[in-house]
Order: C-alpha cells, then sequence, then structure tokens
C-alpha cells in the first residue's frame, strides 16, 4: 500500500475511533447513534436500529476492489427484521425521510471508516423521494457530517436510483448539487439506450446497469462495449451479478454482485482487508 494513503488510513480510522469513543454503548434517550462492543455503530429510529453491511465493487481483470456499496440492515421492535423498503414507506412525512435518510447514511459513514482500510470508495444510496423533497442545497448538510467525521468527500459517491433517470431535469439539478458539495456521483439506468439518451445532460461518474435489464438485449456485448467507451463521461458498473463474466465483459467495465462477493459486516470487511494486507505485497 502507498504510504501516503496508509497514513491517511490510519489518520482517518483515528477520527473515526474519536468520534464512536464519544458515543454511548447503551441505548440512551436523544442519542440517535450507539456504538457496538466490535466497534461498529448502529442508528436508533424510533425503536429500529440501523445497521450496515457493504458489498465490493470490483475491477475483475485482477480482483481489485474499488468501492463499497453500503447496504441497510434493520431490526425492529421485537427483533423483527425489517427492510429497507419497509421503514421508509412507513416515513410518510417528508421531513421524516431526510432525517431518516441522513441517519442511515451517517451510521454507514462510520462503520466504513471503521471497517475498511485504504482509499477505497463508498458508495451510498439516497430514496427516490429525498430528490423532491429537499428542494435546497442537496448535499450541503451530509458535506458537515463527513467533513466532521475527516472522511475526504470525494471518496464518497451519492448514488441516484432507477427511476430518477426518467426525470433528467431533476437528477442533473440534483447531482450538480452534489458534484458542488465535493461528492462523487452514480446514477442507475435501465439500459444503454438510456445512458445515451442522459450521457450529455447529467454529470454522472459512474453508471450503474442492472445485469437482468442488460441481457435482455441479445446484442448486450456490444451494447455494454459501447457503453465502457464512454468511459470519459462516467464508468461502468454491472451490477447484480449472481455468475462470474470474466473475459466476456469488455476491459474497464467494474462489476458489483454475489459471484464477485456478498454483502458483508464491518468485522467481515475489516478481515478481508487486513488478510490481504498481511499476505500480498504491492
Amino acid at each position: 500500500m502507498d504510504k501516503d494513503v496508509e497514513t491517511a488510513s490510519g489518520t482517518l480510522a483515528r477520527r473515526a475511533r474519536e468520534f464512536l469513543d464519544r458515543l454511548p454503548l447503551e441505548r440512551e434517550g436523544g442519542r440517535q447513534l450507539r456504538r457496538l462492543a466490535d466497534g461498529g455503530v448502529v442508528g436508533d429510529w424510533f425503536g429500529c436500529e440501523l445497521s450496515s453491511v457493504f458489498q465490493p465493487v470490483v475491477l475483475p481483470t485482477d480482483g481489485s476492489t474499488t468501492g463499497y456499496g453500503a447496504y441497510l440492515r434493520i431490526l425492529g421492535s421485537g427483533e423483527r427484521a425489517l427492510s429497507p423498503w419497509t421503514l421508509f414507506s412507513a416515513n410518510a412525512d417528508d421531513n421524516r425521510l431526510v432525517a431518516l435518510d441522513r441517519v442511515a447514511r451517517t451510521v454507514h459513514a462510520l462503520n466504513f471508516l471503521s471497517s475498511v482500510e485504504g482509499d477505497s470508495l463508498l458508495f451510498l444510496k439516497v430514496h427516490g423521494r429525498l430528490l423532491a423533497a429537499v428542494s435546497g442545497d442537496h448535499g450541503a448538510a451530509f458535506r458537515k457530517v463527513v467533513d466532521a467525521l475527516g472522511l475526504p468527500s470525494e471518496r464518497v459517491v451519492i448514488e441516484t436510483p432507477l427511476e430518477a433517470s426518467s426525470q433528467p431535469d431533476l437528477l442533473a439539478f440534483v447531482l450538480r448539487n452534489y458534484r458542488n458539495n465535493g461528492f462523487q456521483v452514480a446514477i442507475n439506468v435501465d439500459s444503454p439506450m438510456q445512458w445515451q439518451a442522459l450521457s450529455s445532460r447529467v454529470p454522472a461518474q459512474f453508471v450503474k446497469v442492472d445485469s437482468a435489464r442488460l441481457c435482455l438485449a441479445d446484442d448486450w456485448r456490444a451494447r455494454l462495449a459501447w457503453l465502457v467507451s464512454l468511459r470519459e463521461r462516467a464508468s461502468v458498473i454491472v451490477t447484480r451479478l449472481e455468475a462470474k463474466l470474466d473475459g466476456v465483459l469488455p476491459a474497464g467495465v467494474l462489476v458489483q454482485g454475489y459471484a464477485y462477493g456478498l454483502p458483508a459486516q464491518r468485522a467481515a470487511i475489516m478481515r478481508a482487508e487486513r488478510y490481504v494486507l498481511d499476505h500480498f505485497a504491492f
């Protein structure tokens, strides 16, 4: 690992530990965050506990990890596991939805800092309704959070949902806001043709396409190659891959899915990173 990267990583981990040390171990009234004995963080949302798992975004040609996509794991009252869709749907009020989304991203950021070494990226999804609920400066509030943690904003990729790509004017406005606040941005598209229509209008740095949607077309390899050829506009990530496509995918495409790494708790991520550092020379 590069010495500067290693030093920066150590500084971030120390800042995260200092922040974590100020959090309570037990639930306290009025506190939305608490730390766990293993060093992780959970958020409290009206009796539900929010935690994180991370799935790697991989360059298949050499197996290197570019970043991690963060996903919520939710434990409801009565120790019931809930889906994120259930929790977000239950918060119909826009103000509560915005607050919930920000708590979830803060939990992810803290768990990422205390789990992942190196300079990899953190991919964070925003809920579709949030894009319309926030009328002002998208990303300004969360920028204060990452600044407080010492996490460089350029290591955070804000990812918009698929439905946002059908509203190019709103999408372009939102992405510009996030980029003006120092974040990288990713969009989801339903096909290479949709990205062709959007590529000159929205300032995305990553474009994600679901493998199930991509492979519906007989000429999907040619379509994907064309998509990757636009890499000066955005890097391509093929998602939800359940079988490896090494040797089939065009050079430079990134992948995400069970075939290349399961979503893992923070402790598992840390152990995997440490194994690589201890056993391989760079």
